[in-house]
């Protein structure tokens, strides 16, 4: 059981670095699923999560997270009115330093 709460710290600790509040964390958890499933995630279904909050408060997550540098859009290919949500380099790295946690937090 230490191993989960040394994990828990770490995440913890990532939380707070970013600034991230609960609705921004699951947000980014989110995409970064999408993204590791091969999936192509989009504003519109970022939006639709009400069971994580209204949509004004996930439309202002998004907007924090590109101003955090964490997401960034881009216009999708077919359909330019759609905008595609990607992982920065930033939070690529921040999901990096998670798995290696997980993985020290299992060593010891």
């Amino acid at each position: 059981m230490d191993k989960y709460f040394r994990y828990l710290a770490v995440l913890d600790k990532s939380n707070k670095k970013f600034n991230l509040s609960n609705d921004e964390r699951l947000i980014l958890d989110v995409v970064a699923t999408a993204i590791h499933n091969g999936k192509v995630i989009y504003v519109k279904d970022i939006i639709k999560l009400n069971h994580i909050a209204s949509q004004a408060t996930l439309h202002k997550a998004l907007s924090n997270l590109i101003d955090k540098n964490l997401l960034a859009y881009k216009a999708d290919k077919a359909d330019g009115r759609l905008k595609e949500v990607h992982l920065t380099k930033l939070a690529e790295k921040r999901y990096e330093e998670l798995s290696e946690a997980i993985e020290n937090a299992v060593k010891k």
